[in-house]
């Protein structure tokens, strides 16, 4: 609470000071950035069917006399690309305060894996959305190389985790045919709130333009609301030629296999096949650390 107070009390300081100064301007910046994960964590169970036999967040490898290397699988879903363009003002050459808008598209990353000599089994996780970030921004005002600092919050305002699911059993059509189980999964969000900041530099390329570079840290963690699978094929594949397997399809599947509703309290009763299944609350952590590039125009005088 005490450092909470402190820096409302210097943001309100800042923004009065403001008003002795004529310098204000508006001003837009678009830029592209990539990122990296940070804060690692353990993935999520991404297969309630019991499809995989993946036991959550882990990469197995059982060999044929029975051992298993196990490797733990933790990490987030924060690296990816990002594009983004943002409108600001200044109250002076020294604060003002932004709004912005982030199109995120992450990594593939592998959340679980298992391979056996007749079995294997693979969940790729990936992010892609657009997020909304108010923040303030704060600076010197140097004239030329101008170091400042960014602080606020992000909040996914649309996009969804995909989740590819794909199996392979051998032999399991009879000898020389695999079956191949292939799904492609998406989960929605609740509104979600997260803390962003970053340390850059501007330099000015004409009166009213600058290039800037800047490091960002990300902080979010994104509450699940409801998942569905989108796509599910199981084929027979024998002599590099596949056929779909008859009754293995998503037309096949019952409602509460492939529509999930995540909850923090339910009761759990007798199964409903024409409905959702209801699961337990998950968070994806979608924390990371990168690096934007891009071009500030400003429209003060």
């Amino acid at each position: 609470m005490k450092k909470t107070s402190l820096l409302v009390c210097t943001l309100i300081m800042a923004l009065a000071a403001s008003t002795k100064s004529n310098a204000q301007e508006f001003y837009v910046r678009g830029g592209v950035g990539i990122s990296t994960q940070s804060g690692k964590t353990e993935f999520n169970n991404a297969d309630p069917n019991g499809l995989t036999n993946i036991q959550q967040s882990t990469d197995i490898t059982v060999g044929a006399d029975g051992t298993a290397r196990v490797k733990a699988l933790n990490g987030t879903l924060g690296g990816g690309f990002k594009g983004t363009i943002t409108a600001g003002y200044m109250f002076n050459q020294y604060i003002g305060a932004e709004l912005g808008f982030n199109y995120f598209s992450g990594y593939d990353k592998t959340i679980g894996k298992l391979t056996t000599p007749a079995f294997r089994s693979e969940e790729v996780a990936y992010l892609e959305g657009l997020d909304i970030v108010p923040a303030i921004y704060i600076t010197p005002g140097f004239s030329k190389l101008n170091p400042y600092a960014r602080i606020g919050a992000i909040m996914p305002a649309a996009g969804k985790l995909n989740i590819e699911t794909s199996v392979v059993q051998v032999n399991g059509a009879g000898p020389g045919a695999d079956i191949h189980v292939d799904a492609l999964s998406e989960v929605k969000s609740k509104f979600s709130i997260g803390f962003i900041g970053a340390l850059g530099v501007t330099y000015p390329i004409s009166p009213k333009m600058q290039v800037f570079g800047e490091v960002e840290f990300k902080n979010l963690s994104i509450k699940s609301k409801s998942a569905e699978i989108k796509e599910y094929s199981t084929t027979a594949v024998a002599g590099g030629q596949s056929t779909l397997i008859e009754g293995q399809q998503l037309a096949d599947l019952p409602m509460n296999e492939t529509h999930f509703e995540f909850s923090d309290e339910y009761t759990q009763g007798a199964p409903d096949e024409n409905a959702p299944r209801k699961i337990p609350t998950q968070y994806v952590n979608a924390g990371g650390v990168g690096i934007n590039v891009g071009i500030r125009y400003s429209f003060g005088k």
